[in-house]
């Protein structure tokens, strides 16, 4: 058993994302020549947004003014929420993970990183103890509040891409990404109605999302498992990435039907998508390998044999005919209309919906479930630097999701940030001037100024029943004083 000090280092493997075996190699950004690990400490020391995490991660329950503000001292509010009992794991050199860290100020998450130089920061749970004294609980140490989050990662999509596989990606595999975003931001905010989300680059090859509402961060496990099943519609391949598995949930007979949510995603978003970006992008009607996968999701003969033809004579649209369309996308056009000319002879619930199964298959988001079923589960932290791009994690606006670039300053590099900091005087000031501000910017109007107003509406309600709790006891107190002397 591992000692509770803040120097409990394990070369264990810590319960986030396990690490691919693939070796990673980024078309359009090499792996920096120079050593990322040397350009860590000057940026934690002088660009790490310490302050902004923490108060992200407490909540608003230790805000300085709070005594003054809310009418309630700090002894009350210990009950409620205590910063120092959030884990913080990090992963030194050597592959080296420090886990049960735990901080009470911004000034001590700071200075530790500064001084220990962390390739990389993962957040875990709120336990029901400090975690450096985690022994000293022994069955009573427990996580009790968590964020619910979200993990997608490019490499699961190696089977639809054609541009890159392993941990490669570039333009025209990363709208991938972007299309997760726009199906699971709607699906929880209007099926769960969760409110502040936060999404972020994860570095190099994924995105993450964390729901900070206080409904979402009280969530037991079965619950978490449940809201991750609500999205996990992909559930893998089989033979090689030959027999795609997916949970589509249809209602049985001629009227047949997914369900609303599934609908919506569908004509919202992943439907444009296949036939407008996916397909020309991918080229998978150009691809005998990918064709084929995709002609035996379709249980029509007729259907099958028109499109190998197409195939396999080459055929091509006609400007004059078919107006300016991609040759994947002008095949896929031909497949809807053989696969509604079937229907009219031959009705069938499997062919009735096999394009939709096509779709959801290729381009649903695909999560790692096991990173949101579990409280204590770790995730990287926003802001920390990816060992081996070099990229900072940065949020991503979802409304604006198109538009980030992360092979740009949209993610940008830690030498590059580093350069505009002494550029710009090398101050607080100069911090806003760097592109480290342009993704705090992010940070608070897309997510935290909203999250800040709602933190503030549910302390003022907590510290009202906490006070009105207090005030309760002591009147019972009152009268069992006075009842004694009678």
């Amino acid at each position: 058993m591992s000692s509770p000090n803040v120097e409990d280092a394990t070369t264990h493997q810590p319960e986030s994302k396990r690490q691919k075996t693939t070796t990673l190699v980024v078309p359009r950004e090499e792996e920096e020549k120079e050593d990322v690990h040397d350009l860590m400490r000057p940026y934690y020391a002088s660009l790490f947004p310490a302050k902004a995490l923490f108060e992200w991660l407490n909540y608003g329950y230790f805000d300085d003014d709070l005594d003054t503000k809310k009418g309630c001292n700090r002894t009350t509010m210990e009950h409620l929420h205590h910063p120092s009992n959030r884990e913080f794991c990090l992963t030194l050199k050597g592959d080296v993970f420090v886990r049960y860290n735990a901080y009470a100020t911004a000034e001590e998450l700071k200075r530790d990183v500064k001084t220990k130089v962390p390739g990389k920061i993962d957040i875990g749970p709120v336990f029901s103890h400090n975690p450096r004294n985690r022994l000293a609980y022994a069955a009573n140490f427990k996580p009790v509040e968590r964020e619910l989050v979200f993990d997608i990662d490019m490499t699961d999509y190696d089977d639809v891409r054609t541009c890159c596989d392993a941990a490669k990606i570039c333009p025209k595999c990363w709208p991938l990404m972007n299309c997760a975003v726009k199906v699971l931001d709607e699906g929880l905010r209007e099926d769960f109605g969760f409110e502040h989300i936060l999404w972020v680059y994860s570095g190099r090859r994924g995105i993450h999302a964390w729901v900070c509402d206080e409904r979402a961060r009280k969530l037991s496990d079965d619950e978490r498992s449940a809201v991750a099943e609500y999205f996990s519609v992909f559930k893998g391949i089989e033979g090689g990435g030959e027999k795609k598995k997916t949970n589509l949930s249809f209602a049985k007979g001629v009227m047949a039907k997914m369900h609303p949510r599934l609908e919506r995603a569908y004509e919202n978003v992943l439907k444009p998508f296949w036939k407008k970006e996916f397909l020309p992008a991918q080229k998978l009607m150009e691809s005998k390998k990918h064709l084929d996968i995709i002609l035996s999701m379709i249980p029509d003969e007729n259907v099958r044999s028109q499109a190998e033809f197409d195939f396999k004579n080459d055929k091509k649209p006609k400007p004059s005919i078919d107006g300016d369309v991609d040759l994947n996308t002008w095949r896929w056009q031909r497949i809807e209309k053989n696969v509604e000319k079937a229907l009219k002879t031959k009705y069938g619930w499997e062919l009735a919906r096999c394009l939709q199964v096509i779709i959801f298959s290729h381009v649903y988001p695909r999560l790692d479930a096991e990173v949101s079923k579990h409280m204590n589960h770790l995730l990287k932290a926003p802001f920390c630097v990816h060992p081996k791009t070099g990229r900072v994690c940065v949020p991503i606006d979802p409304s604006k999701c198109d538009e980030f670039d992360p092979f740009s300053s949209d993610a940008p590099k830690v030498r590059d940030l580093l350069q505009e900091y002494k550029k710009f005087g090398a101050d607080e000031n100069a911090v806003k001037k760097t592109a480290m501000g342009k993704a705090l910017g992010t940070f608070e109007r897309c997510f935290f100024s909203k999250l800040k107003v709602a933190n503030g509406e549910i302390l003022a309600r907590k510290i009202r029943e906490a006070n009105e709790e207090k005030s309760v006891l002591n009147e019972s107190n009152n009268a069992n004083h006075h009842s004694m002397e009678f």
